[in-house]
């Protein structure tokens, strides 16, 4: 074992000590009797919140709604092998206000104060979480991909000057080849049954629910049944 800082498998370091004791007169251990400890990767899961913070009605409550729910997945998430991230888009962009962590008071200072209001562009948000879940992918290549899209789907601005919820289901196909678990979350607050976000679900290959039907219940048992 050339490199001391490396972890030290004890166990297998004890038997190769007694082992080699065993024709020497006391029981020691040198440096040739260390074992590497072999780290066997095993998979957690990324978890990334995609909130529509654009100027539709009860944006504010939904971002409080949504801090909550990161912040309660984060509350053990060391113990639970996440990360989680939040990406938040309005006007013309779309940003990692959260970039992927398992800290609490990661998340705390990042999500302090986040601006709402202006145009929905839906398709730079799936085009955003495609380049992050991607980045995410090179540093935890075993992690399971699992996004929470907050929108009710309703998209008003294009990349390419293009239809812009067309746009969105286009940038949507690269979610689906990533085979990430993708859950759309409809945040529209009004009586009227717009489609959009269950046809933005139904084009990605992602289950549904209405926000109403996620605060209620448990966010865990939800993403990992």
């Amino acid at each position: 074992m050339d490199n001391l800082s490396e972890p030290i498998a004890f166990d297998a370091t004890l038997r190769q000590a007694a082992i080699r004791s065993s024709v020497e007169t006391t029981f020691s251990i040198k440096r040739e009797d260390l074992m590497k400890k072999i780290l066997v990767g095993k998979g957690g899961s990324s978890i990334l919140f995609i909130v529509d913070a654009s100027g539709s009605m009860g944006v504010e409550e939904l971002m409080k709604s949504t801090k909550n729910l990161v912040l309660g997945l984060l509350n053990d998430a060391y113990q639970k092998r996440e990360r989680v991230g939040m990406l938040v888009f309005r006007g013309t962009q779309a940003k990692m206000v959260l970039p992927f962590t398992n800290s609490v008071t990661s998340a705390k200072n990042h999500l302090k104060n986040i601006k709402t209001g202006g145009k929905t562009p839906l398709s730079l948000a799936v085009k955003k979480a495609v380049e992050e879940i991607l980045l995410e992918r090179k540093k935890y290549p075993k992690n399971e991909n699992i996004i929470l899209f907050f929108t009710d789907g309703r998209a008003n601005i294009s990349i390419n000057n293009k239809d812009p919820f067309e746009e969105a289901l286009h940038y949507g196909e690269r979610l689906v080849q990533l085979k990430c678990k993708i859950f759309i979350i409809d945040t529209d607050p009004t009586w009227i049954s717009y489609p959009y976000a269950k046809e933005l679900a139904t084009k990605i290959s992602a289950k549904y629910y209405k926000l109403k039907d996620i605060l209620s219940g448990d966010i865990r048992e939800l993403i990992y049944t």
